[in-house]
Order: structure tokens, then C-alpha cells, then sequence
């Protein structure tokens, strides 16, 4: 029994006495630990765990890091996008639209890993842009035939027939170029190659309305007055075959109510003296003078330039505003 003993005493301080050392330098403050020894890339190629957009390029010369990054990650790019604008398929080359890109630079900043910059693994980013004012320019040219401009609306009158014809406005549609450059630098620089749908914009008509706008026909002793709402016509006089009332086109340029009325400059009026509103007065209780010197439309039964029945002339004076085109047939 007492040999047993002893023997596990023996091998529990061999034991022990195996453990000092490790518990000594453990315990011991001044000890330095182990620096792991870093050894540097080999000359002329890039270290180990270097890869740049996600393609590995550790061991690789810049020259075979160049080629490859162009192979595996520029060329794709590069490939022509197909846009669709109206349903019609158009390729655009990203080249042309200011696709850049700068592999010498990440492959420059590859070779500085393990040298001038800690050790990888480390992903070294691919710098590339697109140049917007480019790609705006090859966007507008390629989408310019396909464009369909708006139309205004328009009034026309024939002399022939007396018939109004109304032209209603139109939108256009053209490609919406300031989303179309996010969309298409974005797929540019994704890579992505299936067929691109780029949103279109609607181009409101300048005269989006039917312009109001007065036609009167000599001929036919007729004032038509056409506006967005409808068509309306009135009887009306002219002036006398020495004095005619003027063709052509001209607008209202004066509205007046129970205006005074002045003499014109004509031997007709010589010695006529102005006439204040009321009964008697030449211009009735309504004026609308046009571009033409000294004519206008107004209400009375007597002589003058335009003339329409009173009540008629009150009408068209609440329908027509200064600057209403007017053309005289």
C-alpha cells in the first residue's frame, strides 16, 4: 500500500512539475507572445486572397489581372443593351453612351495588398461609371423618329360652304428621358442584358382647348362665334359699299359697354360731333373694337361696321374676351 502511494505522488509531481512552466510564463507579465510571421507576396503578383468584383485574381501578374477583369467582369457590360420604346427594339451600344470604366486602377490597388496595405483576403472594388450627358444624347437620338408630336386644337371656316370645322386636341407621347438615364445606367452597369421597357411621358397640346374665336362671312350676312362648348350664330349687317367692312384676320382689342361714341376721321362724319351713350348712340349699348382701324362689332340697327341686333350684341360681348381672334371673309 505504500508503494502505491508513493507512485501516485511520483507521477502526480512530474506532473506538476511539467505544468510550471506554462503557469510561470502564463502568470508572468513581461512575456512576449507569438507574432505570427507574415510572409509577403511573391515579386510581381498579387497575394494571396485578393479579389476584385468578386473574381479572384491572388497569384496573377497585373497584366493577367487586367485580362481577366476584362474578360470576366468589362466585357459583359460592353455587350449591347436592347431598349424597348413603344414596343419597337432598339440596341444601344453602352461604349457610345459613356459606359467607363478603370481596371488599371484596382488592379494597381490589388498589388498594394501584402505591400503597402495589410494583407487580404480584401475585395478590391472596380471603379466604372456612365456618363449621363452621353447616354441623354444617344436616348433623345435614337427615340426622335419615334416620337408622335401633339396637336393642337384648331378652327377653320370655309368660305365655300360656311361650315365649321373643329379640330379637338391630341397629347403626344416621347420617351421620358430623365427616368429612361436611371434605368438604363443602372442596367448598363449591372450587366443585366434582357430587353429594357422605357417609360414613356405624355406631351400636353400648347391649345389644349378649342380656341374661341369669331368668323364673320360678308356673304352671308352671318357672325359665327365657335367655342370649346359649341357653335353659335348670329345675323348681322356690314358696311356699305363705299365704306366696306375689311377681310382678314384681326382679334378684339377693345370691349366697351355703353360706349361714347367719336367721330372717325371720314368725310362721311365731318361735322359730327360725339354722341354719349344712350339712345341715339351709333355704337348701341355695346363695343367691341377690332385690329382694324376704326372697325368694330357693335349693336344697332343703324350704318356702321359690324352691326348686330342689340340683344344679340349683349350676348356676344359676355362670350368674347380682348384678344379674341377674329376673321372677317
Amino acid at each position: 500500500m505504500r508503494l502505491k502511494s508513493r507512485v501516485m505522488v511520483g507521477v502526480g509531481s512530474a506532473a506538476l512539475v511539467a505544468l510550471l512552466p506554462a503557469v510561470a510564463a502564463a502568470q508572468d507579465p513581461g512575456t512576449t507572445p507569438t507574432v505570427p510571421v507574415v510572409v509577403p507576396p511573391a515579386p510581381g503578383v498579387i497575394a494571396a486572397g485578393v479579389t476584385i468584383e468578386g473574381v479572384d485574381v491572388s497569384g496573377l501578374t497585373p497584366r493577367d489581372a487586367e485580362l481577366r477583369i476584362a474578360t470576366e467582369v468589362v466585357a459583359p457590360k460592353r455587350r449591347p443593351l436592347v431598349v424597348v420604346i413603344r414596343g419597337r427594339r432598339i440596341a444601344i451600344s453602352p461604349d457610345a453612351a459613356g459606359y467607363r470604366y478603370f481596371i488599371s486602377r484596382a488592379v494597381l490597388g490589388a498589388m498594394n495588398v501584402g505591400r503597402t496595405q495589410p494583407p487580404g483576403p480584401v475585395e478590391i472594388p472596380l471603379t466604372e461609371r456612365v456618363e449621363l450627358g452621353k447616354l441623354k444624347k444617344v436616348l433623345e437620338w435614337r427615340a426622335r423618329k419615334l416620337r408622335v408630336a401633339p396637336k393642337d386644337a384648331s378652327v377653320a371656316y370655309s368660305a365655300r360652304t360656311g361650315k365649321v370645322t373643329i379640330t379637338r386636341s391630341r397629347p403626344g407621347v416621347e420617351l421620358d428621358v430623365r427616368a429612361s438615364l436611371t434605368t438604363a445606367r443602372d442596367a448598363i452597369l449591372s450587366g443585366d442584358r434582357a430587353p429594357l421597357t422605357l417609360p414613356l411621358e405624355r406631351v400636353a397640346a400648347d391649345v389644349a382647348k378649342v380656341p374661341t374665336t369669331v368668323f364673320v362671312d360678308r356673304g352671308r350676312f352671318r357672325l359665327t362665334l365657335v367655342r370649346s362648348s359649341g357653335i353659335r350664330t348670329f345675323p348681322i349687317a356690314v358696311g356699305q359699299p363705299a365704306y366696306p367692312t375689311p377681310a382678314g384676320r384681326f382679334s378684339i382689342v377693345d370691349k366697351q359697354r355703353n360706349p361714347t361714341w367719336y367721330p372717325p376721321d371720314s368725310r362721311w362724319a365731318a361735322g359730327l360731333g360725339p354722341v354719349a351713350p344712350g339712345a341715339g348712340n351709333p355704337l348701341g349699348t355695346r363695343w367691341m373694337g377690332i385690329s382694324a382701324p376704326a372697325i368694330g362689332i357693335h349693336g344697332t340697327p343703324s350704318p356702321g361696321c359690324i352691326r348686330m341686333y342689340i340683344r344679340d350684341a349683349e350676348r356676344l360681348f359676355e362670350l368674347v374676351e380682348v384678344g379674341t381672334p377674329v376673321t372677317i371673309i
